[in-house]
């Protein structure tokens, strides 16, 4: 199914699933990209993602521009994954039995992670949407009403400040 995406938005508004079903395999991606650039989880992000297209589901009829799908969509899941993550940090487990630790982490990871953290919520959405969801800079571009031109720059300054953060070293580094 390769419709616009006004076209599957406003089939979708007319009840057709199949339409659904492809604006979700279409947007599914970003969705996941938006909210882990807020929750840094990529199993929370895809929880996040697929609860706000229950959300689009049920309030699909209330967005006025069908043109505007990706930057509503984009909207309902940064406000989920932040709900989310809030709820996250409430939630204290109740363990019957002791659990084995966690797998030791890469170090390099963790650095990369700790870096991504400290960058501007922009920066990051375009760094997850781009390299983690593979969105083309057009892509990102119509999600987040900047032209493909604001992408790149957005990723150029972010891949400085991440080289930057990156080639310091850390204290557990020594």
């Amino acid at each position: 199914m390769n419709r616009p995406g006004a076209i599957l938005v406003a089939a979708a508004r007319a009840g057709d699933v199949d339409s659904f079903r492809g604006l979700y395999e279409r947007y599914y991606a970003l969705a996941v990209g938006i909210a882990q650039s807020q929750i840094f989880d990529r199993h929370l992000a895809e929880d996040a993602a697929q609860e706000a297209f229950v959300e689009v589901c049920r309030d699909i009829g209330k967005l006025r521009d069908t043109n505007r799908f990706p930057e509503w969509l984009g909207t309902i899941c940064r406000r989920t994954a932040i709900r989310m993550a809030r709820w996250k940090t409430k939630a204290v487990p109740i363990l019957s039995e002791p659990v084995a630790p966690a797998q030791p982490t890469c170090g390099s990871l963790t650095k990369v992670e700790t870096a991504l953290a400290q960058l501007p919520v922009g920066a990051r959405e375009v760094i997850h949407l781009h390299y983690f969801s593979g969105l083309s800079y057009d892509e990102i571009g119509r999600a987040l009403r900047i032209t493909p031109e604001a992408v790149h720059g957005r990723l150029q300054r972010a891949r400085r400040v991440l080289f930057d953060l990156l080639s310091k070293p850390r204290e557990e580094d020594y």
